[in-house]
């Protein structure tokens, strides 16, 4: 698939919400994604969940599979990858966010993004959850503190933070954090195709 169509699959994807499809649309750029078994594994996860929750989201994803944020090798790349992420159970926030969503929908609880600066959240059943310190519950203060562990200075937090945001964003999102690494990489073929999806994801 050319960087043009994939652009055009990964704005189509994230305009319709499916998030976990468009992360694997990014992974494309980099290896062969069996995108059939990895939606799979994801459906199999909600099955596990008993309840309407984050607790019950907790109890499987974080608990029982393990899976929580890479704090020894943070800037690796599989760590962006949903694919990668539920093999090695380790990603970053917003990577980890989007499994917790896809599976948490799945399961039938309410799920939204939470695009805090430095920081990726989300409500799980009106609860503001962050996946990558294994789905601890956490409030406004906790948040500041998360704000001011990614970026320095005191803790802070705005209030319009914690609004939910939507796939477009999520997507952006995940293809910002993308275009940071491969700069301090120094991948300017993998710049090419970031730059071809963002700018998919612009409205005209």
């Amino acid at each position: 698939m050319s960087d043009v169509a994939a652009a055009t699959r990964l704005a189509d994807l994230a305009a319709a919400d499916r998030l976990a499809e468009a992360n694997l649309v990014l992974a494309r750029f980099h290896r062969h994604v069996d995108e059939e078994e990895v939606m799979g594994r994801i459906s199999a996860l909600a099955r596990r969940v008993e309840g309407d929750t984050h607790l019950a989201i907790r109890r499987v994803i974080s608990i029982a599979e393990g899976i929580g944020g890479n704090v020894d090798d943070y800037y690796a790349l599989d760590n962006h990858f949903i694919d990668t992420v539920l093999s090695t159970r380790r990603g970053i926030p917003i990577s980890l966010s989007v499994l917790w969503i896809e599976v948490g929908r799945r399961a039938g609880i309410e799920m939204h993004g939470v695009g805090m600066p430095g920081h990726f959240l989300v409500y799980a059943g009106g609860q503001l959850v962050d996946p990558f310190h294994y789905g601890e519950a956490i409030g406004f203060d906790e948040a500041a503190s998360l704000v001011a562990q990614a970026l320095g200075g005191e803790p802070r937090a705005n209030r319009s933070w914690f609004e939910p945001v939507d796939g477009p964003y999520i997507v952006r999102r995940m293809l910002l954090n993308l275009e940071q690494l491969y700069e301090r990489r120094g991948e300017p073929r993998h710049l090419e195709w970031v730059a071809a999806c963002l700018e998919a994801l612009t409205p005209a």
